[in-house]
């Protein structure tokens, strides 16, 4: 098994989500560039199965700087993921930053993709502003290469609307595989010796009905440790209607009482969740918001000796900030 620590490092160095600024003047928008750096504090729980590497609520500290004076701050970052051992994956997370004039607290996702010999990543992100910048939303991009530092681009947006109402339900259908793997030294990444399992889920298919949205399906990803019943996942709602294919990102966090791995017998759980949205595309570009509850799920091992299902229906009421128009504008 290769050595994960260096490989991780190429992996996620560059990954912060940073941004804040001091004050807002008159236009709607202001842009701004900038450099993040982040230094890695904790990699949280991580598996190694030969071919994968996941990793589940690690966490760093984040300093970014930037061309406008105003937009400057520190803070911190938790990170979860799914890499191959290419290098290519798919990773989401939170962000906290601050400085004198107050703070920014948001969420992201980020790609990796590896072209002639490097490893690009991505990552999109919004966050609302508090203090000084209450009324403020951060919407920004940011590509790095290798092991470097991520180069930021983005606007601070005024937003205009304010929170909106927004309430979904529907039926899921999430598919989750046992992945049985090294366990990693949190702090060096390395192989501890022990053996350990995470479940990555697998969110596809019909989704339901939301504000905005109209009926949906969903994409996305999760991890969940059965030892603590912790839970990170990432998604996307699509519009069905929506030619212009308006999706709305977004991130959560969740505690499940299932804290075992499932094998062969029907079982149900509670899962309570928070989730944030994360920007989109089209009129979600600067979401931002998000809604909470608790649902009971049917567990039900599929034929696959290692594969489970997840099937519960949902109902939610929250809100949404994006200062795009209430309708499609297909």
């Amino acid at each position: 098994m290769k050595t994960c620590k260096k490989q991780a490092l190429a992996i996620l160095g560059g990954y912060v989500v940073g941004l804040a600024l001091a004050g807002f003047a008159a236009p709607r928008e202001i842009p701004f560039t900038g450099t993040a750096l982040a230094t890695w504090v904790s990699f949280g729980t991580a598996l190694d199965d030969g071919t994968h590497l996941l990793i589940l609520n690690a966490r760093a500290s984040a300093v970014l700087t930037a061309s406008d004076a105003r937009v400057g701050g520190a803070g911190t970052i938790t990170c979860s993921g799914v890499w191959h051992t290419n290098k290519v994956g798919l990773s989401w997370g939170s962000f906290h930053l601050s400085n004198a004039g107050g703070a920014w607290d948001g969420y992201w996702h980020g790609t990796n993709s590896f072209e002639n010999g490097h490893v690009i990543m991505f990552v999109s992100m919004t966050a609302e502003g508090s203090a000084r910048y209450q009324g403020l939303v951060l919407r920004c991009t940011g590509t790095a290469v290798d092991n470097g530092a991520i180069q930021c681009t983005g606007s601070i947006v005024l937003d205009g609307h304010g929170a909106r109402p927004y309430y979904l339900k529907g039926l899921r259908v999430d598919r989750a595989i046992n992945i049985k793997g090294i366990v990693l030294d949190p702090l060096t990444l390395r192989p501890t010796g022990t053996s350990g399992a995470l479940a990555w889920i697998v969110i596809g298919g019909p989704g339901g009905e939301a504000s905005y949205l109209g009926r949906t399906t969903e994409e996305g990803l999760g991890l969940l440790d059965p030892v603590t019943g912790v839970c990170s996942m990432m998604g996307t709602a699509i519009p069905i209607s929506s030619e212009q294919r308006d999706v709305l990102r977004w991130v959560a966090h969740a505690t499940t009482d299932l804290k075992r791995l499932v094998s062969t017998n029907l079982t149900s759980a509670v899962i309570t969740a928070e989730v944030h949205f994360a920007g989109g595309t089209g009129r979600f570009e600067d979401a931002t918001g998000g809604f909470n509850g608790r649902v009971t799920e049917l567990v039900s091992p599929t034929p696959g000796p290692s594969a489970f299902q997840n099937t519960f229906q949902y109902e939610a009421v929250g809100t949404i900030r994006f200062n795009g128009p209430v309708e499609s504008r297909d």
